[in-house]
C-alpha cells in the first residue's frame, strides 16, 4: 500500500504488531542471555530422557506455531476473512480486515516464545546454559520468519479478489 492511500487503521495495526513482534524478539534474546549470565557453578545434572522430553516439546511447539501461522494466513483463509467484511464501505472494510489479521500473528509468536522458554527452563534445570541454544535458535528463527506484513497482506488480498 502506498503511503498516501493507506488506511490509517491498517497502518496502526501494522505498527502495533511490529512493536509487539520486536518486544517478543528482545525477550527471547534476554531469556537466552540470562541463562549464560546466571549459570550455575555446579556440574550439569539432568537425565537425558528429560532433555529429550524438552526437545520433543520444543519441536512440537515450533511445528504447531508454524502450522497455525501458515494456515491462518493462507490465501484461502485470507480470502475468507476479507469476504466476511463484504458490504462495508471500502475504508472500514480494510480496517476490519486488518483487525482480523492481528490474532493470526500474535498466537504463533506466543508459541515461539514458549519454545525459547522451554530452553530457558531446561538450562536452569540442567545447570548447563548451552542446553538453551537450540531452543533459542528455533524460536528466534520462527519469530523472524513471522515478521508482520499486514499492509502488504491487506493490499495483496484486496487486489486478488
Amino acid at each position: 500500500m502506498d503511503r498516501k492511500n493507506r488506511v490509517s487503521s491498517v497502518a496502526k495495526n501494522q505498527s502495533a504488531l511490529k512493536i509487539v513482534w520486536l518486544a517478543l524478539l528482545l525477550a527471547m534474546f534476554a531469556y537466552t542471555a540470562v541463562v549464560f549470565v546466571f549459570k550455575s557453578p555446579e556440574p550439569p545434572g539432568v537425565a537425558e530422557n528429560v532433555k529429550a522430553a524438552f526437545l520433543i516439546g520444543g519441536v512440537a511447539l515450533g511445528a504447531i506455531s508454524l502450522l497455525i501461522y501458515r494456515f491462518t494466513l493462507s490465501e484461502k483463509s485470507l480470502r475468507k476473512k476479507f469476504l466476511a467484511t463484504e458490504g462495508q464501505e471500502p475504508e472500514k472494510r480494510l480496517e476490519e480486515f486488518s483487525n482480523r489479521l492481528l490474532l493470526p500473528h500474535v498466537i504463533p509468536w506466543g508459541i515461539n516464545e514458549s519454545v525459547v522458554l522451554l530452553g530457558f527452563v531446561l538450562a536452569f534445570l540442567s545447570k548447563n546454559p548451552e542446553d538453551a541454544i537450540p531452543f533459542s535458535v528455533v524460536g528466534i528463527i520462527l519469530h523472524i520468519y513471522m515478521y508482520p506484513r499486514v499492509e502488504q497482506t491487506v493490499e495483496s488480498t484486496r487486489n486478488s479478489i
